[in-house]
């Protein structure tokens, strides 16, 4: 629908098109705004998908802020439809995201020594930056090759044993294989998340799957990977080593397969409403990944998107007539 509208801005004022630069411009602001998160100047630039000199994007911004489309309060930019004080919100999630972040850290290595855990990344909100009053520490774990679901069954049995079942500092809810590291879900949404990843074991294994999914530079074109400052080496502990040389086998093969029979039929059982699109989507269940995101967040974020891009470059289409 906003690409839709796109075109027809630029055919019925062909004298005042709508830039390309623009647009990707508008696409940042709007995507975030579905978070209540103004964006900087920097974060602007990073999450572009049109190439763009400094000078040329502080020049669009100025356009967009003459005609009422976007504000500028403190370095923060951000939809004219919002309030203000969305600004003052997000230097208090950066806070609580600080002082979050060395536990975030310390929660990510002992995952990091768990049997079968390749490499592990900070994800979802914390990942960008930002956390909510009660919001979770998001991982997303890449695991040895065809023993993903050990992995993550061990993860869990240690979240519901160990931590009662508190998601708060613990919450696994993305698992992929290092033999097969390519996502399909080719949006926005995905891209973000991908291109957000902070790496905290093995740097490699983080380098490996963001080349391996290279599609995202459609959408985050100036993708800066995040450096290896707090990221840990890919080690193993006595303990990880003998829990793998016994599970390396037939045995392995085997308990694998049976907690992936596990898992997928409770949650078929678990989730009936989701018909087999929904279900692939947020709960997808293979050999080589686990995604677990049965509130279907994937789908009304995109949805909340595409409403702010079509009101917006309806609102500009207005202004340019």
């Amino acid at each position: 629908m906003s690409d839709q509208l796109y075109e027809e801005l630029k055919i019925n004022k062909p004298n005042a098109p709508v830039s390309l630069l623009k647009k990707a411009i508008l696409e940042v602001i709007c995507y975030y705004d579905v978070f209540d998160h103004p964006v900087t100047l920097i974060e602007i630039e990073r999450n572009l998908s049109f190439p763009v000199k400094n000078f040329s994007l502080i020049q669009e911004l100025n356009e967009l802020k003459t005609k009422n489309i976007i504000k500028n309060v403190d370095g923060y930019f951000f939809l004219n439809s919002r309030d203000a004080n969305i600004t003052r919100t997000r230097l208090e999630k950066e806070e609580l995201a600080r002082k979050i972040s060395g536990k975030a850290y310390f929660f990510g290595r002992i995952i990091g020594s768990f049997p079968f855990v390749h490499g592990v990344c900070i994800s979802g909100s914390l990942s960008k930056g930002v956390l909510e009053k009660n919001g979770d520490v998001d991982f997303f774990v890449i695991t040895s090759s065809q023993r993903l679901w050990v992995c993550r069954s061990f993860l869990i049995l240690f979240k519901k044993l160990i931590l009662f079942n508190s998601r708060k500092y613990f919450c696994v809810n993305y698992f992929v294989d290092k033999d097969d590291l390519f996502i399909p879900d080719h949006n926005i949404f995905t891209a973000t998340e991908i291109s957000s990843l902070l790496p905290v074991i093995n740097y490699d294994a983080y380098s490996g799957f963001l080349n391996k999914n290279r599609w995202i530079k459609q959408f985050r074109l100036n993708l800066i990977p995040h450096d290896r400052n707090k990221c840990k080496p890919y080690n193993k502990n006595i303990i990880k080593k003998g829990i793998e040389f016994v599970l390396n086998g037939k045995l392995g093969e085997k308990v694998d397969n049976w907690f992936f029979k596990l898992t997928l039929k409770r949650w078929k059982k678990k989730f009936p409403d989701f018909n087999l699109e929904e279900f692939d989507l947020n709960l997808r269940s293979r050999k080589t990944v686990s995604k677990h995101h049965p509130r279907g967040y994937q789908q009304k974020v995109l949805l909340a998107y595409d409403e702010r891009m079509t009101g917006t470059l309806n609102l500009l289409k207005k202004n340019n007539s």
